[in-house]
């Protein structure tokens, strides 16, 4: 601060770190500068859609509302016996399942999942379970669980990846319902090759009795929401909740970004 009262603000607007100087009285730092000074730093930062690289407004984050209102909704979680509902008929007696959006190849929200999965762009993770809340929050169909629970990955995954998806996709969708998400409850206790290009019996063969619960007691009686990216033949989605199911008590359901029928 000078002696005359004046504050200068130092703002970085490139790697090659150049200062601007601002001469702001001290009456005018008592104001609300955030939104001026967001407004000042977008000129060198600029927010752009991730679907479209068009300016974002501020009141969007990631996606303009243009892309996000393109993306494939499914409409699912308003529909009890939908597409993935069935899948588990005579596989695991679950409570409700649904997916957000039809994940097709060479469209957005396969193009954001893969990002998310593949390219460490954890942020989309975040978003796509915020707006899953938001869509799942509507239905006259949802039931509010007890926990949030992450599909695991094997830790050799984990430290290899550096994260879990669906994790992130939990936690964005923990901010939006107001619900834990519980990394505590299962664990995967063996590594296993990718389902991408497995057959269905492959699939089911490949995880079999692959996941296991822990600290069971804590979790008697609750409802789980159980959380994955995408669901294609439910094979991973079945393990996971036969091995939850083994809780006393324990109701399961199952929310998923993206549908890959087949």
């Amino acid at each position: 601060m000078l002696s005359s009262g004046i504050h200068i603000l130092t703002i970085t607007a490139s790697k090659k770190t150049k200062k601007i100087y601002l001469l702001v009285s001290k009456q005018t730092m008592c104001l609300n500068l955030r939104p001026w000074l967001r407004g000042f730093s977008e000129l060198f930062f600029p927010r752009n859609c991730k679907g479209c690289n068009s300016s974002l407004l501020h009141n969007e984050t990631y996606l303009c509302r243009r892309c996000i209102s393109n993306l494939p909704r499914t409409g699912f979680e308003t529909w009890n016996e939908n597409p993935v509902f069935q899948t588990f008929w005579g596989r695991a007696p679950i409570e409700f399942a649904s997916s957000i959006y039809y994940y097709r190849k060479g469209e957005l929200i396969q193009q954001l999942i893969h990002s998310l999965k593949y390219r460490n762009n954890r942020e989309a993770g975040l978003f796509l379970g915020r707006i899953a809340g938001r869509q799942l929050i509507k239905s006259k169909l949802y039931l509010k669980p007890d926990y949030i629970v992450p599909v695991p990955l094997h830790p050799k995954k984990l430290r290899s990846r550096g994260y879990n998806q669906s994790e992130l996709i939990a936690c964005g969708l923990s901010e939006t319902l107001g619900v834990p998400v519980s990394n505590e409850l299962m664990m995967k206790i063996k590594h296993t090759a990718s389902q991408t290009r497995k057959s269905h019996y492959e699939r089911w063969e490949n995880v079999d009795g692959i996941f296991k619960t822990r600290e069971q007691q804590a979790f008697e009686n609750t409802h789980i929401l159980l959380i994955d990216d995408v669901i294609t033949t439910g094979a991973t989605l079945e393990a996971c909740c036969n091995a939850l199911l083994a809780t006393p008590w324990v109701r399961v359901s199952i929310l998923t970004i993206g549908y890959a029928s087949r």
